[in-house]
């Protein structure tokens, strides 16, 4: 019985040594590509882009997710930012497109209201 706990223990500290040396690879990654997506689908996915402007500097945080909104298909959007040098204030915003050709529908005609 005493070997499970111990076995948990090295499993544990085998996945937290893992996840340390993710970030380096994450960070080349960053710096070479500008972006991390995971996700393909434009109405959900995450996104880890590198901010490079003349006044901020920094890392931004997308995170974009479907809805189901007046029969509508619709992805609600969140950006945060994590910046170094500037500011920048977080952003939600909603997108819907059309359920037959899956293209924009205008914000004159979009709502994302329930």
């Amino acid at each position: 019985m005493k070997r499970i706990p111990r076995r948990l223990l090295y499993l544990i500290i085998i996945l937290v040594w893992l996840l340390i040396m993710s970030f380096p690879v994450a960070a080349l990654v960053l710096a070479t590509q500008q972006q991390i997506e995971l996700g393909n689908d434009a109405r959900n996915h995450i996104r880890i882009f590198l901010v490079e402007g003349s006044d901020a500097q920094g890392v931004g945080f997308e995170w974009a997710r479907p809805i189901s909104a007046n029969s509508q298909s619709c992805a609600t959007t969140s950006v945060n930012y994590f910046l170094w040098e500037g500011t920048a204030e977080p952003a939600n915003f909603c997108q819907c497109y059309d359920p037959l050709t899956g293209d924009l529908i205008p914000d004159i005609f979009a709502s994302c209201n329930n």
